[in-house]
């Protein structure tokens, strides 16, 4: 029973992590297409997770563009190859209908966006 009290508590949290409003910025990025990793760049990005309360991912960019994701399914929690934790859950690309995910760790220090195979997107603080 404490077990299972314990599983209900922990999903809930995972859950509201997502589901809550809060915002992340960004400062530098990179991508790796096809297993070319490309070199980092600066930018200055603004991600609000759960906006307005719609379950949409938006990044605001500086150059006044764009990008919105509507979240699907709950977000999971996982570790890497090299036991980095964090919690993911997979989006619809409002621009094209595509299905990615976005990878949010725990480290409070990077974002990334799993567009294909091979294919992401990384920002960081």
């Amino acid at each position: 029973m404490k077990k299972l009290i314990l599983s209900v508590l922990f999903l809930t949290f995972s859950v509201m992590s997502f589901s809550q409003t809060f915002v992340k910025k960004y400062t530098s990025v990179i991508a790796e297409k096809e297993g070319v990793m490309g070199n980092w760049q600066d930018t200055s990005v603004t991600v609000v997770f759960n906006e307005k309360g719609t379950g949409d991912i938006v990044f605001y960019y500086t150059n006044d563009t764009t990008k919105r994701f509507h979240q699907i399914g709950s977000p999971s929690e996982d570790k890497t190859v090299s036991g980095e934790p964090y919690q993911i859950i997979s989006c619809i690309d409002n621009t094209d209908g595509s299905m990615v995910a976005i990878q949010l760790f725990d480290d409070d220090t990077t974002l990334r966006v799993l567009i294909a195979k091979g294919y992401f997107v990384e920002f960081r603080k």
